[in-house]
């Protein structure tokens, strides 16, 4: 059973470079081995091999005279194989735009597609499944989180993403609404700074948090309070606007356990 295949390169010209030859000098010789193209393999039986860490080290000789060798320790890991699927949360996200409707987003986080795996060894990775999607849409493999790559007009999108464990995958539609605000719910903004919040985490992981506080503290509907984002998009440094009613805010220092400071105006909301 082939474990990993390994990259060796020699500054030396032929003869005294390639082909190379493997020798494991040290860890479980006899159930690994090293063949001709640098493939560590398995020598025991399937399952044989008890789930944990099995540490080598492998010794590479070029075609010199004499030959010279490099040593470097590889790892090799045992998990148990995947018995159980990932279990994938639908993203559903708005994005708010001053402009009306001739507001063009202009790209940026616009929220994360949640996994989990009850199989604990398993690493999820992310994607973006249709050829269309991938013009508009990029999701980062790791952590799912969902970046529009270009300029979004005003309107509704679709975007369909899978989460694999390297066994089974599963897919899941992030839906996101592109809607713009007029210019008298901007023009009439009260500044509200996040403290070391990143656009990245403050969507990801905080903007329903935010979005309630305010719902509380304001006495309105949540349905009454957008999170929009400047002309300069997620990525500068005014990236989040949320208003309710006559309120807007901008990021940059609210602490989601304690008061509502306007910077624009000095008050406490």
């Amino acid at each position: 059973m082939s474990v990993f295949t390994l990259s060796v390169t020699d500054a030396d010209l032929d003869p005294n470079g390639p082909p190379f030859n493997y020798d494991i000098i040290a860890g479980l010789k006899n159930d690994f081995y090293v063949d001709g193209a640098g493939v560590i393999r398995s020598a025991a039986a399937a399952g044989r091999h008890a789930t944990g860490a099995y540490q080598l080290t492998v010794r590479v000789f070029d075609n010199g005279t004499p030959a010279l060798y490099s040593d470097v320790d590889v790892t090799v890991a045992v998990v148990e194989r995947s018995s159980s699927p990932p279990v994938v949360t639908p993203l559903s996200a708005t994005v708010t735009v001053g402009g009306g409707d001739d507001a063009v987003f202009a790209g940026g986080v616009v929220g994360r597609v949640g996994a989990s795996d009850a199989d604990a060894a398993d690493r999820l990775v992310f994607a973006v499944v249709d050829d269309d999607d991938r013009r508009l849409f990029d999701v980062d493999a790791a952590d799912g989180s969902l970046r529009a790559v270009g300029e979004l007009d005003v309107g509704e999108y679709a975007v369909n993403v899978s989460v694999s464990d390297g066994r089974f995958t599963r897919y899941a539609v992030a839906r996101l609404t592109v809607e713009g605000v007029g210019d008298d719910a901007r023009d009439s903004a009260v500044v509200v700074r996040l403290d070391s919040l990143t656009p990245e985490e403050f969507v990801g992981h905080h903007m329903t948090s935010f979005v309630l506080a305010l719902e509380s503290q304001l006495h309105v509907r949540n349905t009454a309070i957008k999170v929009a984002t400047s002309s300069s998009s997620f990525t500068g440094l005014l990236c989040e606007q949320v208003y309710g009613d006559s309120f807007q805010f901008r990021r940059r220092q609210f602490q989601l356990s304690g008061n509502v400071t306007s910077a624009g105006s000095g008050n406490t909301v």
